[in-house]
């Protein structure tokens, strides 16, 4: 029966062997991005400029061109890859009608539905990696639980709004070549709502 200093020294050894491991696979990962950076950086570049310009003419539109989405936002965000990660993103209210209940059968139900993507150059050679999300996001008001008496239990615990939530999410690693003005604009018709994306999240992942 081996001792307890030992048993702790060897959990603190099989720590820092896994940070080792991390640190090695995020090296590694990094210096393939710096190779296909130092190839396509100013094509992706060029990509991300017509995107922000892109935008820019959308968020000058007037605002009723501009329903229901408001704005279309992007960003540049910092990482330890220093791959030229981008944000963009938008979002909307939608109410829908929906059953809930024989005494009051149809009530109007708020979502939050947003859109977003990421983009930033890829490890593999000439290809830029995205990745896509889609919440929509229900929200209960602690009122509509009271007036079910079913649900009255849950009452106590119910101090937040409570929130259901319906998410779709994907990862694409496109050859820059396939950034041509349709494929740019299919992104700006996505982010405004005018275009589902199903193309987007072909493989997808579903929460």
């Amino acid at each position: 029966m081996s001792h307890w200093l030992e048993d702790a020294e060897k959990k603190i050894s099989k720590r820092q062997n896994y940070k080792i491991e991390i640190r090695e696979r995020i090296d590694h990962k990094k210096s393939d991005v710096d190779t296909n950076r130092f190839m396509i950086e100013k094509d992706f570049l060029q990509i991300i400029n017509s995107f922000d310009s892109l935008i820019e003419r959308i968020n000058n539109l007037p605002r009723h061109d501009r329903m229901p989405f408001g704005q279309i936002f992007g960003k540049p965000k910092l990482n330890k890859l220093d791959n030229q990660l981008h944000k963009y993103h938008s979002s909307r209210k939608i109410i829908v009608k929906e059953f809930s209940g024989l005494l009051k059968p149809f009530k109007s139900q708020h979502y939050k539905n947003t859109r977003s993507f990421f983009i930033s150059i890829d490890r593999e050679k000439y290809h830029i990696l995205l990745e896509y999300k889609e919440i929509k996001a229900k929200r209960v008001r602690i009122n509509d639980q009271i007036q079910n008496l079913w649900q009255k239990i849950n009452f106590v615990k119910a101090i937040q709004k409570k929130e259901d939530y319906d998410v779709k999410e994907n990862i694409q690693h496109i050859h820059i070549n396939m950034f041509n003005e349709d494929y740019l604009l299919k992104h700006m018709d996505w982010l405004a709502f005018k275009d589902k994306g199903e193309s987007f999240f072909d493989g997808q992942t579903e929460k």
